[in-house]
């Protein structure tokens, strides 16, 4: 069985303009001219996510918010607009779903004064779904790790790492999302050869993922899949500058 499975942080949520211009139409276009099987997406708004559902037919989304879908992530005016999800959007039959917060807050001091001025401190969060393909189940894992403080980045993998060794024991893995990390990083690196020993791969994708003023010089959204999984293609998606300074990045693979 063959799946197309990508990742896209969708940063520009703006959703306010005619249709044929509004970000939230164009994000389900794409998804709809990609016919994806499996989509990662991160900051996501609860406004925004609520305009893709409603142009997407044949997918479901999951996902919760950093700060809950109550009154404090809709109305408080310091979160609403900044109140995000990494949310999953399927065709697949999913069973079971549920949001991890991540750890997010700095232990030092100097972390802390470092991620309060790159305004950095943010609630980071990992979806799963528990999906069920032909026959077979497959947790997908999707997240949005820190851009800045890598102590609590190397926190953030290791939480990671627990979650997959847990849910290999039940299925198939699947890890995606920005990860706000590159190959040139020592941690990251550390955390590819894990996942290999325990038969997670890492896609070869090392195009740039992000836009041309970002500081990395290569891919830091990432997507990983069973050893066994067969790739058949893989690659980037240009033509989305409106909506996001990412590239989406997709993978299609035999099951």
């Amino acid at each position: 069985m063959k799946l197309r499975i990508g990742t896209l942080n969708c940063q520009n949520n703006e959703c306010n303009r005619d249709l044929r211009n509004d970000n939230a139409f164009i994000l389900s276009e794409h998804i709809n001219d990609m016919k994806y099987d499996i989509l990662g997406t991160q900051e996501l708004t609860i406004k925004f996510t609520n305009k893709v559902k409603s142009f997407l037919n044949d997918y479901k989304v999951f996902g919760k918010y950093q700060y809950g879908s109550g009154l404090i992530g809709t109305k408080l005016p310091l979160l609403k607009d900044y109140n995000q999800g990494n949310q999953i959007i399927t065709k697949c039959v999913c069973k079971k779903t549920k949001t991890y917060t991540m750890p997010w807050i700095p232990r030092t001091f100097k972390d802390f004064i470092k991620a309060w001025k790159k305004k950095s401190m943010t609630k980071r969060m990992v979806t799963v779904t528990e999906l069920e393909v032909n026959n077979s189940t497959i947790f997908v894992l999707n997240a949005h790790l820190d851009y800045y403080i890598p102590a609590v980045q190397q926190r953030q993998l290791d939480f990671l790492f627990n979650k997959i060794n847990k849910y290999l024991t039940k299925g198939n893995v699947v890890l995606m999302g920005d990860f706000n990390l590159d190959l040139e990083e020592d941690i990251f690196n550390k955390f590819i050869d894990r996942l290999k020993n325990i038969g997670i791969k890492r896609v070869p994708m090392n195009k740039k993922t992000n836009s041309d003023s970002h500081y990395e010089e290569s891919a830091i959204d990432h997507i990983f899949i069973p050893e066994s999984w067969n790739i058949i293609d893989y690659g980037i998606v240009d033509g989305l500058d409106d909506i996001t300074d990412h590239k989406a990045v997709y993978v299609d693979v035999d099951i």
